[in-house]
């Protein structure tokens, strides 16, 4: 049993013992479009690999779509809207000791629609941005003990809201800088006839993009902290630094990022490479592909990332006759 014990904490890498993996990190408030409308289309598909010791898991799901819009309403002003995965849990265990056989399975997670109003006065941005939290997730344990099979069936319901502020500013010659926090977040769970508020962390987070060209790209740099309370009732996440790397170059970028989970024991190595395709008269077509390896003990799980996004933005910008 003590075998068993340990095997489920180490399974909190598959989001149990939390609210799933945060996508939220690095991603920012700033919506950096002047003067034209601008419409963007991902999709997200991803591949999950487990390995410890000689034993291999492997788990295929996709993202929803994403879509973002943002329009320009006034001089300076802006007005967005759009749609992101903000916590996923996905989880296919297997696990057998003595005359006890498990199956854990899990999917879901949090969406987010947001609302933005940014205001860009030439040397810098203002943004503002407000969000609606929603979703689904369930947990179906399989107990296969001697000649007994009992299954267990958990559902849950995510309900909440969370709000950011940030400002950008662009310094001549020097640097292009950011700095943004968010908070007053919380999710409600529901979980058959009980329900329990989750109180999301407090995220600040700072960016710096030197002006000057460096080994003749432009380097780019991002440090992250967020802030679990101590007083959730479900857990006491612990509050991680997070840094991310990158350069570009043309159409070209690569970023290394480290990412300390809220969970307990759990880090995550990764890099980032971005292919931009202009459209001509349309806007661009880019590729990521997102390769990380996440670390719990004698875990290891790779993670295999591609996203392709449409970028639209010249169709909605008004041309001169």
């Amino acid at each position: 049993m003590g075998t068993l014990l340990i095997f489920l904490i180490n399974a909190s890498i598959f989001s149990l013992g939390g609210i799933g993996e945060d996508n939220s990190i690095f991603k920012d408030p700033f919506l950096g479009i002047r003067g034209k409308a601008q419409i963007e289309i991902a999709l997200r598909p991803e591949i999950n690999i487990l390995n410890k010791g000689s034993d291999f898991r492997g788990l295929f799901w996709t993202n929803p779509f994403t879509l973002s819009l943002a329009i320009p309403i006034a001089k300076g002003f802006i007005f967005g809207v759009g749609n992101q995965t903000r916590f996923t849990q996905s989880f296919d265990i297997y696990f057998s000791e003595d005359n006890l056989d498990m199956h854990l399975k899990g999917k879901g997670g949090i969406e987010e629609v947001y609302v933005n109003l940014n205001n860009d006065f030439g040397v810098g941005e203002v943004a503002l941005r407000g969000s609606y939290l929603f979703g689904n997730a369930s947990e179906i344990w399989h107990y296969y003990i001697a000649n007994y099979y009992l299954v267990d069936s958990f559902l849950y319901r995510y309900e909440g809201k969370i709000f950011c502020a940030g400002l950008k500013l662009r310094a001549k010659e020097l640097f292009n800088i950011h700095l943004f926090c968010e908070g007053f977040g919380d999710v409600v769970m529901e979980k058959q006839n009980s329900d329990t508020t989750i109180d999301l962390p407090t995220r600040v987070s700072l960016g710096i993009v030197p002006r000057q060209k460096i080994l003749g790209g432009t380097l780019a740099l991002s440090l992250e902290r967020s802030f679990w309370p101590d007083d959730n009732q479900v857990n006491a996440f612990r509050s991680p630094y997070r840094f991310k790397l990158g350069i570009s170059k043309e159409k070209l970028g690569v970023s290394y990022f480290f990412n300390p989970w809220y969970l307990e024991d759990i880090t995550e190595h990764g890099i980032d490479i971005l292919l931009v395709t202009p459209i001509r008269r349309v806007g661009a077509l880019t590729f990521e592909l997102g390769l990380s390896i996440k670390n719990k003990g004698s875990l290891r799980e790779l993670r295999i990332s591609p996203e392709m996004k449409l970028v639209l933005t010249e169709l909605f910008a008004r041309r001169k006759k």
